[in-house]
């Protein structure tokens, strides 16, 4: 454009006349239209350039406002990261591919004692100079930098200011955006008091259990020592009592005889409470006959119902057969009539079973009530009836004896087998006692032979090896065992026992646990091993002991004998196990 300018001020300034001009007019004109054409074009282009530069300065300033914001935003992020990483109080750390420091929280910091400057590029060993590896944790560093691998619950023993300090470490690696290992970040923390507190607690938990172990120890021989001559006093009793006796004689073995039994019932009642609370009591399901187990728990308190001039009766409606634990029922319904008996000083005492639903296929549920005319319970007692050693008020305890334990144990019973317990009372009238467990009903026949009958067919004759070192106790044992048929022979302990065995077979070995020169687990065990060499020979083994922890019972079976039976026991304790182990076997 500047050139056309020109060369239109070069056309006029050579004009020398009209006729000059007119020559030029059309050439000029020309020029001057394509000069404003041109100038036209100019300041569109000008005008183009003032907005695009308005327009670029408007995003430049939009772009620098959003940048800004932006960066803001990321200097709050990485404060608030920073806050909340110096806040918690986990040591986080990073280090780099050679394992070197590169960033830390103030929580590591405050812990190596050292500023971020000193930190950084020093190593484990740097910061820690009396570090002591107590397991792998340097070779899990150099595996996370090689491999890429992850670690947890990572624990450690640093040594700092002569203290022991335990540390648990997470470590994991860190990549860069084109998935190289970098580094490694990791967090611990000092676990030192939740350590010395875990330690402390197993200093604690091995003084209880030694304790624990005392005072079972303390029972074992407290049980054996009472036991042992009970057995002997109660046996020499039921001796006594198949004799021809004057009527005050009598009442002196009855009252002899109760009193032991007294006793030994409280020994029972706290060694079951003790292994009820421990867990030890687990219920077992078997096949029996309800109505012959009521029977036989009714002929065991006839004496004692006849001796205060009580009535009982009994009613069964219910299967005959059912698959529940027999022992632990049984218990229920000794402890539930004990304490009517106790309690009951006049009228009647009456036992009763009834089948109250039945579910889906044979399940029912079995109602059992007991029902006396004593002196009741007044209602402010009810509440607190089945609570461990509890009994109704102090005159209650002055005048019947007891550990308050006999309820206690029955509704924990009732509860192992699913059931429920309660009591209805009327004070001076009486008391119903009852509880309902869930059974299943078995349709089996009734057998035609009498198992007393069958059993003193077998024992006229049978083999039996008493291995006993109390003397009283080989005399009573050997006399009951000797008046149902059985031809006995006597050891005074283990080795004595071990001499017999290998010169003569015996159909039953009659075993106590706790004797000189060699107990009779040891005992038991060398007559299974020789047994299992000899296979021709198998003799039954019971224990007869003193020792009724469930503890002594699983050693005692564990050694390989068939059946227990805690002293004092009762002849037809005995029988019964000789029946289901030889009759059945």
């Amino acid at each position: 454009m500047q050139k056309l300018i020109q060369s239109l001020i070069d056309k006029i300034t050579l004009l020398e006349s009209a006729e000059s001009f007119e020559k030029s007019k059309i050439e000029l004109i020309q020029g001057l239209k394509k000069l404003a054409i041109e100038s036209d074009i100019y300041d569109f282009k000008i005008s183009k350039a003032l907005k695009d530069k308005n327009i670029l300065n408007s995003l430049l300033t939009k772009t620098s406002e959003d940048l800004e914001i932006a960066l803001n935003q990321l200097k709050n992020q990485a404060d608030e990261l920073n806050i909340l990483i110096n806040t918690i109080p986990a040591m986080v750390y990073f280090k780099d591919s050679k394992l070197r420091y590169r960033l830390a929280n103030k929580a590591f910091l405050d812990f190596s004692g050292l500023t971020k400057e000193e930190l950084i590029g020093k190593s484990l060993h740097n910061i820690f100079k009396d570090y002591v590896p107590f397991g792998d944790y340097e070779k899990k560093e150099q595996k996370v930098i090689e491999q890429g691998k992850l670690y947890f619950h990572i624990e450690e023993q640093l040594q700092k200011n002569n203290k022991t300090i335990w540390v648990h470490t997470n470590i994991a690696p860190v990549r860069n955006q084109k998935g190289k290992i970098i580094g490694l970040i990791g967090v611990s923390w000092d676990i030192t008091d939740q350590k010395n507190y875990e330690q402390t607690l197993t200093k604690a938990k091995e003084l209880a259990e030694e304790g624990e172990r005392i005072k079972d120890q303390f029972l074992t021989n407290m049980s054996h020592e009472i036991r042992t001559p009970l057995n002997g006093i109660i046996g020499m009793a039921e001796v006594l009592e198949n004799t021809e006796l004057k009527e005050n004689q009598k009442e002196y073995l009855y009252i002899l005889k109760n009193s032991g039994e007294h006793l030994i019932n409280l020994i029972n009642d706290v060694f079951e409470y003790s292994a009820i609370e421990k867990g030890e009591i687990k219920p077992g399901y078997d096949i029996f006959n309800l109505k012959d187990l009521l029977q036989q728990i009714i002929d065991l308190f006839k004496p004692q119902i006849e001796k205060k001039g009580l009535s009982l009766t009994y009613e069964i409606k219910s299967p005959d057969y059912i698959k529940s634990d027999k022992k632990l029922i049984e218990k229920i319904i000794r402890n539930l009539i004990s304490n009517a008996v106790k309690f009951t000083d006049k009228g009647s005492i009456s036992l009763s079973v009834k089948q109250i639903s039945q579910k889906e296929k044979d399940n029912i549920t079995l109602h059992f009530s007991i029902k006396d005319t004593g002196i009741g319970i007044q209602p402010q007692h009810l509440g607190r009836l089945f609570g461990s050693f509890t009994q109704v008020d102090n005159s209650t305890t002055k005048k019947y004896q007891g550990t308050g334990l006999g309820l206690a144990i029955s509704k924990k019973l009732v509860e192992m087998l699913k059931g429920k317990i309660g009591v209805e009372s009327k004070w001076k009238q009486g008391s119903e006692f009852w509880f309902e467990i869930p059974a299943v009903a078995i349709k089996k026949e009734t057998p035609h032979n009498d198992e007393k009958i069958l059993l003193k067919e077998i024992l006229n004759g049978f083999r039996v090896l008493l291995v006993e070192d109390n003397l009283i106790n080989q005399k009573i044992t050997k006399m009951t065992l000797e008046k149902e048929g059985c031809v006995v022979d006597v050891a005074g302990n283990g080795k004595e026992c071990l001499e017999k065995y290998h010169n003569k077979y015996y159909d039953l070995i009659l075993m106590d646990i706790q004797m000189p020169v060699m107990d009779g687990l040891e005992a038991t065990r060398r007559i299974r091993k020789y047994e299992k060499i000899h296979k021709d020979r198998r003799s039954f083994i019971v224990a007869l002991t003193a020792n009724a922890l469930k503890e002594d019972k699983d050693r005692a079976l564990k050694a390989g004998v068939d059946g227990f039976i805690a002293k004092p026991f009762k002849p037809d304790e005995l029988f019964q196990i000789l029946y289901r182990f030889i009759i059945r076997k």
